[in-house]
């Protein structure tokens, strides 16, 4: 039904380029999120239910990647990396396979995982590597090419690709909801291109379209709607992905300062293939009227509106949604360019192009690979950790709180930290609450009152809180502190932030 071309050997040799290009980050340092994904995935390992026993406002895909990878490699950075790295290499072999035919040179069309997965990992540092963002583009992408093989067909031809790419869409789905922005608008180029191009009528293409995606959409979302209503949390899900995120939008503004940073982090990190971009689509869209060059802007159009429909957030890592898009347009417009760059007679200007393209690249690859050789690889934990402080200061001040902890003679349990969750991986020990302590500025007035319920209850023997929640739940919440400060008493107190330890003499030691 579908034809697939085959690999070449350039093809491998790009796919090895993107092993390498993995493997320099298979020790990167977790971030806060990440940390914190990983604690939510490992909880779920051992039992605990995702929102009923461990509450967070995101969809359950990225949890379950983190557990994928984590049962299958490990809950550490480098578990968690050589999943995604396999991952990457995968859908690398997908664009290869894919993508022939959208080219017109085949050394060009080679190029499509460096310029997409090669430079997703190159300009990701810790607090973007396995993002929503990031991991979403390979199922959004799979959705888009089925969406588009199905314009010419006809019959059942069309409903199984359209089944497909709504099943496709429903795995979308369930990493973000709002993404549904993006899979509508792919949905709607097919209903107006049968509209427009084939003189259908609107009545009956609408039905022949909309059946099978929403067919294929419900599926998936149906499976997770009944594992959590077999566990009797329906309720708390229902809840969180419908009722509270209008909710945190009307509490919260507009965030100018990360716009500002976000938007100069997407053009430091992506001129030259933007560049390039508008090379395609000037000559590939406006002169030649190409339907997977309309898609992929279709993409970018709409996943930058979906980014800035995220206007309290608006992180750097949010601008990952576009890699994949920008990435086979900017190898496009290299395609485009390449027959006149053949056509002349000296080869500099072909030099001065492809320098341009990827200097930017080249240097931050370089940069971070002489990082891991004067680290030795970061082969030893020692120099792993040395090697993780380059991309993340932070990181041993960090551990060495969780190291505070973990003495002989300390308090068993769960603890609760107020700030950066990568304490809880340091430290071996999982939250003692089902809400969480990072992100506090999200929090409602009912979560904060439900907090110090749980606190109440699971009486976790240390309470960290760092100094940015604190203010936060200063202007929020006083109460929780006035909870702590009856409950607990200061341990210890330093640069990174406050230590509390159970006041009972009750608990068990090491």
């Amino acid at each position: 039904m579908i034809s697939i071309a085959k690999l070449n050997k350039i093809d491998f040799i790009v796919l090895i380029a993107i092993v390498i290009i993995g493997l320099i980050h298979l020790s990167f340092p977790f971030d806060g999120d990440q940390a914190f994904f990983r604690l939510g995935a490992l909880e779920m390992q051992q039992g605990k239910v995702l929102y009923r026993d461990f509450w967070d406002i995101k969809q359950p895909g990225i949890f379950s990647f983190y557990f994928l990878a984590g049962t299958l490699f490990g809950f550490n950075e480098i578990g968690i990396h050589v999943f995604e790295l396999i991952y990457m290499v995968f859908f690398s072999i997908i664009l290869l396979l894919t993508l022939k035919s959208y080219f017109r040179h085949q050394i060009i069309a080679s190029l499509v995982p460096l310029l997409t997965v090669g430079v997703y990992y190159i300009v990701s540092g810790a607090w973007h590597l396995t993002q929503v963002e990031a991991l979403v583009g390979f199922p959004l992408f799979l959705c888009l090419w089925v969406t588009f093989k199905s314009f010419p067909k006809e019959g059942k031809q069309r409903f199984y690709l359209l089944l497909m790419s709504g099943f496709l869409g429903g795995i979308v789905l369930l990493f973000k909801f709002l993404f549904l922005v993006i899979l509508v608008s792919f949905w709607l180029s097919i209903l107006m291109y049968s509209i427009l191009i084939k003189r259908h009528t609107i009545q009956k293409n609408f039905i022949e379209i909309f059946i099978p995606i929403f067919i294929g959409v419900t599926f998936p979302l149906l499976v997770v709607a009944s594992y959590f209503i077999s566990v009797n949390s329906f309720a708390i899900v229902f809840k969180t992905f419908f009722i509270y995120p209008p909710m945190i939008v009307a509490n919260a503004a507009f965030n100018q300062t990360n716009f500002v940073l976000g938007m100069k982090w997407l053009l430091q990190n992506f001129y030259s293939l933007i560049l390039m971009t508008a090379v395609a689509i000037y000559v590939s869209l406006y002169k030649s009227k190409n339907i997977l060059t309309l898609l992929l802007v279709v993409w970018c159009i709409f996943g930058l509106s979906v980014i800035l429909l995220q206007e309290t957030a608006l992180w750097e890592y949010h601008y990952l949604l576009l890699f994949v898009p920008i990435g086979i347009l900017a190898t496009k417009g290299l395609d485009i360019l390449w027959d006149s760059l053949k056509g002349l007679k000296s080869r500099i200007p072909t030099i001065l192009l492809v320098f341009l393209l990827f200097l930017p690249f080249s240097f931050t690859l370089v940069k971070k690979s002489i990082t891991l050789v004067n680290n030795n690889f970061a082969l030893t934990e020692n120099a792993r950790l040395q090697y993780q402080a380059v991309f993340r200061p932070k990181y041993p001040s960090l551990r060495s709180e969780a190291n505070f902890i973990s003495q002989p003679g300390n308090l068993v349990g769960d603890i609760y930290v107020a700030g950066d969750p990568s304490i809880y991986y340091f430290s071996g020990r999982n939250q003692a609450t089902i809400l969480r302590g990072w992100a506090l500025e999200y929090f409602l007035s009912e979560q904060w009152s439900a907090l110090i319920k749980q606190l109440d209850s699971s009486k976790p023997p240390y309470i960290f809180i760092d100094y940015e929640p604190q203010a936060i739940i200063k202007n929020k919440f006083p109460n929780l502190l006035e909870f702590v400060e009856k409950k607990y008493q200061i341990l210890r107190q330093n640069n990174n932030g406050i230590w509390y330890i159970l006041k009972e003499d009750s608990e068990v030691r090491i």
